[in-house]
């Protein structure tokens, strides 16, 4: 009789051998992939919002407005100027927008999600060498990264501190939330960057990179 069916011995062993890697297969588990951390936040303002704590009438707004996504076109700073008054303290908030979206975009409500892994820097210039003070809690620059200090002056008088706090463990500051202490009269430029720290987040300003970098003129008066 006719047989339906033959297999030879190689053929039949090669057939086992695939079911068995077939089912060797299926009982592995699934890698587990590395999330890829979030990139640099997009925004086209950075507005500094600040209340006189001694005369509420004082608020001074500053911005600072790049419309074009390019970056081709300058940016406006006609309103990127901060008139504050002599010997007073600030309260400050940073509101960031993306105004190319309808409607606008408070990108700020973001970060303050994002808060571990974002940190705000603020330098005062032309700053004395022996007022940079460079450490995990100081808004200072270091020098290597673009601050330029004066032996002679004359100096900005002015002091930002971070007051608002991630939940890192410990805790580390943001700087969402500041205040401003201004001394004698005086005029300079505040430079303002956002570092982008996922996962390197320690206080300091090198690991990451920058969502911006831009300078306000300050009149102290």
């Amino acid at each position: 009789m006719k047989k339906l069916f033959s297999f030879s011995n190689r053929s039949f062993f090669g057939t086992v051998s695939l079911f068995l890697l077939f089912l060797t297969g299926c009982n592995k588990q699934a890698s587990q992939p590395t999330p890829r951390p979030p990139g640099n936040e997009f925004l086209t303002t950075v507005e500094l919002v600040l209340h006189n704590t001694a005369n509420p009438a004082d608020a001074p707004i500053a911005i600072w407005r790049q419309l074009d996504p390019t970056g081709a076109a300058p940016p406006d700073t006609s309103k990127a100027v901060l008139n504050l008054k002599a010997n007073s303290t600030y309260a400050g908030q940073m509101i960031l927008l993306d105004e190319t979206k309808s409607p606008v975009d408070t990108v700020s409500i973001v970060i303050r999600e994002r808060q571990n892994y974002h940190l705000e820097f603020f330098q005062p210039t032309p700053i004395s060498p022996s007022n940079l003070i460079i450490s995990n809690t100081s808004t200072d620059i270091p020098v290597a990264d673009g601050t330029v200090t004066s032996a002679t002056g004359p100096y900005l008088n002015l002091v930002v501190t971070r007051t608002d706090y991630d939940t890192n463990v410990p805790p580390m500051q943001v700087g969402l939330d500041d205040n401003f202490v201004t001394g004698a009269a005086s005029t300079g430029w505040l430079r303002v960057v956002q570092r982008h720290q996922p996962n390197v987040k320690n206080g300091t300003y090198d690991p990451g990179s920058a969502d911006f970098d831009v300078n306000y003129r300050v009149n102290i008066q």
